[in-house]
């Protein structure tokens, strides 16, 4: 998925009116989440891609985080209490989606949990 496709597929679903650059910047913030929370806790001998110009790093179907994740940002800022915490608790489902699937190609097993 690109950082370009993400923009519209998040204005197609909830549409705002935030300026591109903000988005770029939450979606930057996420990336590096990843890294070090993800890839570097459980991606053991696999180096992270990192991203290019536009291209983001989490493969499909694991993607929606990044959607999920510029959702929830929305809500934070535009919402109420309610809809951010729906909206953030999917995003944390979507990453915690990924996070366990990272673990499980790490080879770890069930010996670590995420919390």
């Amino acid at each position: 998925m690109t950082k370009s496709e993400v923009l519209a597929f998040v204005q197609s679903v909830k549409p705002h009116e935030f300026e591109e650059a903000v988005m770029l910047r939450w979606l930057d913030e996420l990336e590096k989440k990843i890294m070090f929370e993800i890839h570097d806790r459980f991606a053991r001998g696999e180096s992270f891609q990192g991203t290019s110009a536009d291209k983001l790093s989490v493969p499909p179907p694991y993607d929606k985080v990044y959607w999920t994740y510029l959702v929830s940002m929305i809500e934070l800022v535009q919402g109420t209490p309610e809809t951010y915490e729906f909206a953030n608790g999917v995003f944390k489902e979507a990453y915690g989606e990924y996070a366990r699937h990272v673990q499980r190609r790490g080879g770890f097993g069930k010996r670590r949990t995420l919390r």
